[in-house]
């Protein structure tokens, strides 16, 4: 049985089809958590209406304790061998549980991923996935599967969502609340203590664009959590004495470093103390680690530390431009 944990909270627009998709599923052997995390709208109703209708569906009433808490009460219920999220305002091709389950089994993967599309609020068109007769499943270790993350910053290995957790997994799959990029603190420990992780090209999961979201609520000061995670995970491969992705870390953490000032500068012109404490931060992490942050940085980020290095003011300049030729989602 897969258990299937659904936070919500807000969105009472989008949840019906959240639930339908995930109802519509060829795999019919799983369990539905809904995590009513104290909503102030119709959700928790919605919720009650659904479990009232199905057996398989658990609906918990609980006051807000954010998208962790949800998630950390779903995961002490689930009673699945397998665990995935679905968050509340997203939905799922027909096949995501058949396609991640057959994974697992398949490839004998503790963790099993697929890929993902964007979906935006009041488009007609949206983005596609690759067709199904092109997409692959690749497999790897569980250090490998880290290494996509820490390496190159894949969203599809970051995030939550989209993938089948084995139960043997389920104590490393507790959240940090009251924080936000709260799976830039799990995921890489996840993959990195798998076994073996699947990696599918097939897009089961679709992932909506909405401006109420947390994600898409503009720049504010709890976004630099990501920061902290970054740091988390050069500690972390530390004590794993793991060097080489220690070393990766630690270029990706100084160089989100960089994008946390500019933000900052762009954003929160007020907080000049925060962008000096940030700049601060960036010198005492690039002074003593210099030639390996170098030495394990591609062309474009080899490129902005050394602009950073020498005017955050021009670095701010270069990123501008950088975002217009490649706007951020």
């Amino acid at each position: 049985m897969i258990s299937i944990i659904v936070p919500v909270y807000g969105v009472e627009e989008y949840l019906d089809r959240c639930i339908r998709s995930i109802l519509g599923q060829t795999f019919q052997d799983f369990e539905l958590i809904l995590v009513d995390d104290g909503s102030p709208d119709r959700c928790g109703e919605i919720c009650d209406k659904y479990a009232r209708g199905d057996a398989r569906i658990r609906t918990v009433h609980q006051k807000n304790r954010g998208l962790s808490g949800a998630r950390n009460t779903g995961l002490s219920l689930a009673e699945g061998e397998y665990i995935t999220y679905i968050d509340s305002d997203d939905r799922v091709d027909p096949k995501y549980l058949e396609v991640l389950y057959h994974n697992a089994v398949h490839f004998k993967a503790q963790v099993s991923v697929c890929d993902y599309c964007l979906e935006w609020e009041n488009k007609k068109e949206q983005r596609k996935g690759r067709d199904e007769k092109d997409c692959h499943t690749w497999v790897y270790t569980g250090r490998q599967a880290a290494e996509q993350i820490v390496k190159e910053s894949r969203r599809t290995m970051i995030t939550a969502w989209g993938k089948l957790y084995h139960r043997d997994l389920k104590s490393l799959l507790v959240y940090p609340e009251g924080k936000t990029h709260e799976d830039e603190f799990v995921t890489y420990r996840v993959f990195y203590s798998a076994g073996r992780v699947a990696v599918s090209e097939r897009t089961l999961y679709h992932y909506l664009q909405r401006g109420g979201s947390i994600m898409n609520d503009g720049f504010q000061v709890k976004r630099l959590d990501k920061i902290r995670a970054l740091k988390e995970a050069v500690s972390y491969f530390r004590e794993k004495k793991d060097p080489e992705l220690e070393q990766y870390a630690r270029k990706r953490y100084l160089t989100n470093l960089q994008i946390a000032w500019y933000r900052t500068a762009k954003f929160l012109p007020g907080r000049k103390e925060l962008g000096a404490l940030l700049r601060a931060e960036w010198k005492k992490t690039y002074r003593p680690y210099k030639k390996e942050i170098m030495k394990c940085a591609g062309f474009t980020d080899k490129l902005s530390v050394i602009v950073f290095s020498v005017s955050p003011p021009a670095y701010r300049i270069m990123a501008e431009v950088y975002l217009k030729l490649f706007p951020e989602v």
